[in-house]
């Protein structure tokens, strides 16, 4: 399609985003509207409806992921084209662990940190995390309070000063005994 043909429309109020929808369902489905929305009113909207807006409207994507609680919509964004709506599915605390381990193999890095930082991300998804090559996403693996305490032990020893500052400001990193203390090998 055209995209002149293509008609923008902003709404920020709950009923007239619902009228507009239930009004313009089809031309919605054909993308001949883009609906932008605010996250206010993602939390309003049916499943369905939000399905519907990630399918057809990408000036919506990225707000959808960030705050829908719907696991099917999560799961269809973390499949999106762009690596900016993929993070925000990464970012979401109601993204399932399984489309989290997903985007534990996202070529973008911003992706993958995102993954990193989740606090749904299994275990072993965190632990292949932590050895990956951008310093960041360890961070981000670093910076989980869920990563078990044998891959904080080890970040704590990463190569990147960042990434081992936050794996021993991480509570559930396993502390230095007294005598390696005073010895000075923490």
């Amino acid at each position: 399609m055209d995209n002149a043909a293509i008609q923008n429309v902003v709404l920020d109020d709950a009923d007239e985003c619902a009228r507009f929808i239930d009004q313009h369902r089809s031309e919605i489905a054909e993308g001949r509207y883009d609906l932008r929305i605010e996250k206010d009113l993602v939390r309003t909207l049916s499943d369905e409806d939000l399905l519907l807006l990630a399918r057809s409207c990408p000036s919506s994507r990225q707000t959808i992921a960030l705050v829908v609680k719907s696991p099917a919509v999560l799961e269809f964004l973390a499949c999106d084209s762009s690596s900016d709506v993929r993070e925000a599915a990464g970012d979401n605390t109601r993204t399932p662990s399984g489309t989290l381990e997903k985007l534990a193999d996202d070529p973008s890095s911003s992706v993958r940190m995102a993954a990193a930082s989740n606090a749904n991300t299994p275990e072993s998804t965190l632990e292949k995390l932590s050895r990956d090559s951008i310093n960041y996403v360890r961070w981000g693996v670093a910076n989980n309070e869920r990563t078990p305490a044998a891959v904080l032990k080890s970040l704590a020893k990463d190569l990147d000063g960042h990434v081992r500052r936050e794996a021993k400001n991480n509570p559930n990193c396993p502390k230095p005994g007294l005598f390696a203390r005073l010895m000075g090998r923490s």
